[in-house]
C-alpha cells in the first residue's frame, strides 16, 4: 500500500513537472518569438527611415501589440538613429550610424564650372561618372610629363554647374553648433583618463579643455566628444574608436590607427602611415572670413594636408563658412601621393590632389603645385576610381536615400 502511494506521488510529481516544463517552454517560445519580432521591427525602423527627417525629433508609432520610437540626431558626419520597440512591457533598442546612399547618376568626379577645362596629366585615371565644366576635358603636360592614358576618362561625362551639390542644411546647422563650446550640464563632462568608454545607449560624454590637449596612450571608446579651444594632438600610442575631436587646430601624428571624426576650424594635419578606419571623417571648417593672404610660402601652404601612405576609410572635407572666394591659387586641401581614400573628398576651395580616391571627389577647383608653378584645374598622377564598397554610406547630401553605415554599441 505504501509502495503504491509512493509510486502515485512520484507519477504525480513527474506529470506536474512535465506540465510545468511544457508550459515554460510554451511561454519561452512566445517570449522568444516576441523578441525576434521586436528586433525585426527595430531593423525595419532603422533601415527604412522616413523620407522627411527632422533632426532631434522622436517619431512614435503604435500598433496593437507594440510601440516603436525612433530618435534621430547627428553624430559627427553621420546621422545617429536610435530605435526602441516595446512589447508587453519589454523593450529592446538598437543604435546605428546612417549615411547617404549613392544612386546610378552619383558623381565619381565633380569639378565646378569655372570656365576652364579639366587637364589630365601623367598617370591620372578617371572612372565612373565625371561632371565637367562646359569647356570639357583635355590632355596636357607638366614639365614634360604627358598624359599616359588611352582615353581621357573611363565612364560617362556630364556637365557640372558653377556650385557643388549642396550638403544637408540641417547638418550644416549641427556643424555650426558642434564647433562652439559645449553648453550641456556638468554631469555630461568627464576627465581625460587613461581609459574612457561610453556606450551609444548613454548620453554623450564631453572631455573639454580650453588649453591644448595631447592624447598619448589613452584608450577612448564610444560616445565621446573631445574638445579644445586651442589644439588637439593625437599620438600613435593612442587608441581611439568612434570618438569625435573638435578644436581649431588638430594634428594626427605619424602612424596613428583608429576610427575617429576630426573637426578643425583653422588647421588640420594628418601625418604619414596613418590608418583611419570606416566610418572616419576629417573636416576643416574654415570659419575665418576675409583673412588676409600674402604671396609667401607660409601663407600659401595648405591649411589641410594629408601626408603620404595614409589611408582614410570615410570622408574628407574642406568647407568654408564664407561663400566669398578668396585666393584663386592658394591650395586649401592637399592630398599627397600614395594616400588612399575609400569614400569621398568634398572641397569648397582649391584641391591639390595627388593620391587615390575610391568613391567620389567633389571640388570647386584643382591646383597642381609642380615644378615651381601652379597649374589650375590640372590633375597630375591622380586616381579617381569606382568605390569597391557597394553599400557605402557617406556625405550628408540633401534629398538622398539613407543607408546603414555602422551598428553602434
Amino acid at each position: 500500500m505504501q509502495f503504491a502511494l509512493l509510486v502515485s506521488v512520484i507519477v504525480a510529481l513527474l506529470l506536474g513537472a512535465f506540465i510545468l516544463l511544457t508550459h515554460t517552454q510554451s511561454v519561452f517560445k512566445i517570449k522568444s518569438d516576441e523578441l525576434i519580432t521586436a528586433y525585426e521591427e527595430l531593423n525595419t525602423a532603422l533601415l527604412q527611415l522616413p523620407e522627411k527627417i527632422t533632426i532631434n525629433d522622436t517619431i512614435r508609432e503604435e500598433s496593437p501589440n507594440s510601440v516603436t520610437k525612433l530618435h534621430l540626431s547627428y553624430y559627427g558626419l553621420w546621422l545617429k538613429a536610435h530605435a526602441q520597440v516595446t512589447k508587453h512591457g519589454r523593450s529592446v533598442a538598437k543604435t546605428a550610424l546612417i549615411g547617404s546612399a549613392s544612386i546610378p547618376q552619383s558623381p565619381n568626379l565633380y569639378l565646378c564650372n569655372t570656365n576652364a577645362p579639366l587637364v589630365v596629366v601623367g598617370s591620372t585615371r578617371l572612372e565612373g561618372n565625371v561632371y565637367l565644366p562646359e569647356q570639357g576635358i583635355k590632355a596636357g603636360n607638366i614639365a614634360g610629363n604627358y598624359y599616359q592614358g588611352t582615353r581621357l576618362y573611363y565612364g560617362t561625362a556630364y556637365q557640372s554647374s558653377t556650385t557643388l551639390p549642396e550638403l544637408d542644411p540641417q547638418w550644416i546647422a549641427y556643424l555650426n553648433g558642434l564647433i562652439d563650446p559645449p553648453q550641456q550640464s556638468r554631469d555630461t563632462f568627464t576627465t581625460l583618463t587613461n581609459e574612457v568608454k561610453n556606450s551609444f545607449q548613454h548620453p554623450v560624454r564631453y572631455v573639454f579643455n580650453p588649453d591644448p590637449v595631447f592624447i598619448g596612450n589613452q584608450k577612448l571608446y564610444g560616445n565621446i566628444i573631445i574638445q579644445s579651444l586651442s589644439s588637439v594632438t593625437i599620438s600613435a600610442a593612442s587608441d581611439l574608436q568612434d570618438v569625435i575631436i573638435v578644436a581649431p587646430r588638430i594634428k594626427i601624428e605619424n602612424g596613428v590607427t583608429g576610427r575617429m571624426q576630426l573637426f578643425a576650424t583653422q588647421k588640420l594635419e594628418i601625418g604619414s602611415n596613418c590608418q583611419l578606419n570606416y566610418p572616419s571623417s576629417a573636416l576643416l571648417y574654415d570659419t575665418q572670413v576675409n583673412k588676409p593672404t600674402n604671396n609667401t610660402a607660409i601663407d600659401r601652404a595648405p591649411d589641410f594636408r594629408i601626408q603620404p601612405n595614409t589611408e582614410i576609410q570615410g570622408t574628407v572635407l574642406y568647407l568654408k563658412k564664407s561663400k566669398e572666394r578668396t585666393s584663386n591659387v592658394k591650395t586649401n586641401l592637399k592630398i599627397d601621393p600614395e594616400v588612399m581614400i575609400t569614400g569621398e573628398v568634398y572641397c569648397q576651395g582649391n584641391l591639390d590632389m595627388l593620391g587615390t580616391v575610391q568613391g567620389a571627389l567633389y571640388t570647386q577647383q584643382f591646383t597642381a603645385n609642380q615644378s615651381g608653378s601652379i597649374y589650375l584645374n590640372h590633375l597630375y598622377n591622380t586616381k579617381v576610381l569606382i568605390n569597391p564598397v557597394e553599400d557605402y554610406a557617406g556625405l550628408p547630401l540633401g534629398n538622398q536615400t539613407q543607408r546603414l553605415a555602422k551598428w553602434l554599441y
